[in-house]
């Protein structure tokens, strides 16, 4: 089994890890297997925020495991779309993938 910790990725400041903020962690025996979970955390994670009150928010799941990062191995992109507007907005998270210790 495997843990999944989710961050959402500062846009102002994406390699300084620590102004990431933690958002949820989520299980599952490989990524296929969580994903679900994983889209789940990251809508419910825009829905919660005011500055998102009556738009859509949608997950997408990654391209491909991460090799450029230090940080995370997997990036996912929430995304919300506002009623009136000319384009969405993309929040970007991060994902860590570790052995479960349960």
């Amino acid at each position: 089994m495997k843990k999944y910790i989710i961050y959402r990725i500062a846009d102002e400041d994406i390699e300084n890890y620590n102004q990431h903020e933690l958002v949820g962690v989520e299980y599952g025996e490989d990524i296929d297997d969580a994903m679900d979970r994983l889209i789940e955390a990251i809508c419910e994670d825009l829905s919660e925020n005011p500055e998102y009150a009556g738009c859509t928010v949608c997950a997408y799941p990654p391209e491909d495991e991460l090799n450029d990062s230090d940080w995370y191995q997997y990036q996912m992109d929430g995304v919300v779309s506002p009623p009136v507007a000319e384009e969405n907005i993309v929040v970007p998270y991060g994902i860590i993938e570790q052995e479960s210790d349960q």
